[in-house]
This record gives structure tokens, sequence and C-alpha cells, in this order.
């Protein structure tokens, strides 16, 4: 099975763009609020679908999946029984490439603003002067700062008061791509993650990642494991228990050259292949050593809910489908 686009001749509102950046000092509510609740919600998603539409851009380049849509982050705070509400777009790279040339600048999941070979190999083997990020997946803590992440190795640390873009990467994790969802390091403050290093000798690497120190700007991500392997899998997330990071791979797979030299967009580089069914890795989270693995029917998952150490056994816990066809419903 290969992912193909869907068209839809009907507008979806999650597919909507939204322009406007706004405070607003109260919002209404139904019911009320406990007076001892304080404190302010972050959250990161898709805004802008379109980009460009002068006639010197060639009119507006449409995003054709709903995880390209340019970045924006939301903050409710919650106040004395009132909220207020603030955004702001998230003043990535991507998102300001975009605005100075208006166009897609970067290649997104599912869009790609058709890049040369050069662009593409250049992805594949220098992947932190050409990939885009635009963090509109998911925010995360580290230490006493705030990312957006998305699932390139380039998170977006950004002011959680005025949602300003802060100028510096607090790290960049060791692969082309990553998770918009690691672990709290509840030891260090820091976070844990995964990310897959393509090429010749693709791996998978599991890393840790501590707070930038004094006036440190960034931090250097510690190895924890590098798992060989020669399809990666697509993953969207990983598990963590109190010994074991938990790694599902799923059999949506790909071949790394594919990306460089196939001319599609990412996610439509990887194929369905059920014969490979789903394995599962466990890697101790101290030594770093993996386990043999085991396989079991196919199934494809983009959560973990939960994974918790059950005496000698490991229980974990996914949003699981039947196979990757979950993806293609996500087109606009």
């Amino acid at each position: 099975m290969s992912v193909a686009a869907i068209p839809s001749t009907e507008p979806t509102l999650g597919f909507s763009t939204l322009e406007q950046e706004v405070v607003l000092d109260e919002l209404a509510l139904t019911g009320e609020l406990p007076g001892w609740l304080h404190g302010s919600l972050l959250r990161t998603g898709p805004a802008k679908f379109e980009v460009g539409g002068t006639a010197a851009a060639g009119g507006a380049q449409r995003m054709r999946y709903w995880f390209d849509g340019l970045a924006m982050l939301h903050r409710f705070t919650i106040d004395d029984g009132r909220v207020s509400y603030g955004n702001r777009f998230l003043e990535s790279r991507s998102y300001r490439a975009a605005r100075e040339h208006d166009r897609i600048v970067y290649g997104e999941f599912a869009t790609d603003p058709c890049r040369s070979l050069f662009k593409r190999v250049q992805t594949l083997f220098s992947p932190g002067s050409v990939l885009p990020d635009n963090a509109n997946v998911n925010i995360a803590r580290l230490g006493e700062r705030f990312v957006a992440m998305t699932e390139t190795p380039l998170p977006v640390q950004f002011d959680p008061d005025t949602l300003q873009a802060a100028g510096v990467r607090p790290f960049t994790a060791p692969g082309q791509l990553t998770t918009a969802h690691p672990h709290m390091d509840r030891a260090s403050g820091g976070m844990l993650n995964y990310a897959a290093k393509l090429g010749a000798r693709s791996s998978y690497r599991f890393f840790a990642v501590d707070p930038p120190r004094g006036d440190e700007q960034t931090s250097t991500p510690r190895m924890i494991a590098s798992l060989p392997v020669k399809q990666p899998a697509y993953m969207h997330s990983f598990g963590l228990t109190e010994r074991w990071l938990v790694l599902a791979e799923f059999p949506f797979v790909v071949n790394p050259l594919a990306l460089a030299l196939s001319g599609r967009p990412y996610i439509e580089n990887y194929r369905w292949k059920p014969e490979l069914g789903t394995r599962f890795t466990l890697v101790d989270r101290v030594t770093g050593e993996a386990t043999a693995g085991f396989h079991t029917d196919p199934c494809f998952a983009f959560h973990h809910v939960n994974a918790y150490d059950d005496g000698d056994e490991v229980v974990v816990d996914l949003c699981a489908f039947a196979d990757a066809g979950v993806i293609e419903d996500l087109y606009l």
C-alpha cells in the first residue's frame, strides 16, 4: 500500500486557516472555575494552510495535509476564576521563509515545494540546513524553557508569556526524524526521546537532553542507545517505564534513499508491509542494552497511551489501528 491523497470537495473546520492574532483579557465562561485553579495552558497546532497569493508568487499554495499547516501558539491563562487568551504564529524558520518569499519554502509532512534533487539529498545528509521546523504538534518543557516540537530534529524555543520565539535552539536531535512526544526525565528535569538517523547505515537512537545550565543557550544530547535498522518504521511516539524505553516498530517503513530520490513528499515514501509484523524492543534506560525483541500482529499507532513494569512483564497501551490507512484520512 502506498499513501495517496484523498480528494475532498467539502470544507473541514480543522483545515481552515486562522489568520488573526489576538489578546483577550477575559473569555466568556459557562459555569465556574474553582478559585484555587491558577496557571496557563499552552498549545500549538496547525493554523495556516495557504501561503502566498500574489501574482508574482504564482497564486496561493495550499498545504496538502493536516500536519503541514504553519504553527500557531495558543495560551489560556486561568486566574481568580477567569480565563484570558492569546495566540501568535510560531516564528519558526519555516514560517519566516514562507512570509518572506510569499510561498512554501520548506518541505513538510505531505507537502513538498518541488525542491531540487540537490536539496533532497542535502536533507538526508545535512538535515540541519534544509529541514523544516514548523513545530505544530506538541509543547514540551526542558527545565525552565518551553519548546514547540514537530517530527524534525529542530525544536523552537519560545517565551510562554509573549509566545515570541526565543531565537535559539535549546538542542538538536541526533537524526533527521524524531518525535514531538518526549518523556520527562524526572531525575534531571530534562527529556528522553527517540530519533532516526537515516543514510546508508540507518539507526534508531534513544537520547537524553539535560536542561541548559546557567548562561548556556543549548544542550548536547546524550546518546543512550543506537540500534541498526535497514528499513526504518514511522514512529510518532514511544513508550517509557521505570526501567525500559519501549520501541514499537510498525510495518509502515521507508527506504531512506527514496526520501532523497523519489521526488515524492516525505510521508508518501513509506510503504505498508504487513508481512513484517510489529516488532517490540525494550532498551534499558541505564545501560542502553536492548532485548532481542519480539514480533506480533501487524498494526499501526500514532500514540502510546501508557507503559509500565508489572513484575517481569512490560505492559504497553497503544491507540492501535489495523493498518496505516488513518494517515490517508488526514489529507485536505
